[in-house]
């Protein structure tokens, strides 16, 4: 059994990085008001799901999404203030443990495990949207009502990214560019 490694390395610190970066930059063209609810959470949920596939570690799809909020919340490009964290790093921290619960390490992503990721990341990003309107005060209903549209959409623009970053992180493996698990002894 191999010890976990305690330092991320350099590699590692600048593909959070580039993919929190991505995320806020599909945040930023996903500001678009084209009345469909959830259609920001395609390029979320790719980001997310392809960063945790790129970087071999529990918690590198949570800490993409946590730099991201902190990011767009100070830029300003997004309700809820502070919440914005949230908002990127819960659907962050349920892929980091989707991931965790799926195959082993390195072993390449399949596209229905992608679509299940990105769903999973979409539905959660309900949470602090259901927060924002309780401590708002609203009606339970409309709240209800809210969520049930929102998640809806918000679940199927994630697993549509789930898969599209599925596909890319099987062609990355493909062609060696993404890291691969250490043989196992005999």
């Amino acid at each position: 059994m191999s010890q976990p490694r305690a330092r991320l390395e350099t590699r590692e610190i600048l593909l959070i990085v580039f993919f929190a970066a991505f995320l806020v930059a599909a945040k930023a063209a996903m500001r678009w008001h084209i009345h469909v609810p959830g259609h920001a959470m395609i390029g979320t949920a790719f980001g997310l799901v392809l960063v945790r596939h790129c970087v071999d570690r529990r918690s590198a799809a949570t800490l993409a999404g946590l730099i991201a909020g902190v990011i767009i919340a100070i830029l300003g490009m997004g309700k809820g203030g502070p919440l914005l964290l949230l908002k990127f790093a819960l659907p962050g921290a349920v892929v980091d443990l989707g991931t965790a619960l799926g195959p082993r390490r390195g072993a390449p992503i399949s596209i229905g495990t992608g679509v299940f990721l990105g769903a999973l990341a979409g539905t959660s990003g309900v949470i602090p949207l259901v927060l924002i309107e309780w401590l708002a005060d609203a009606d339970p209903a409309v709240i209800a009502l809210h969520a049930l549209g929102s998640g809806i959409g918000k679940m199927l623009f994630g697993a549509a990214g789930g898969a599209a970053a599925a596909w890319v992180a099987r062609e990355l493996a493909h062609h060696g560019l993404l890291p691969t698990a250490p043989s196992e002894p005999t």
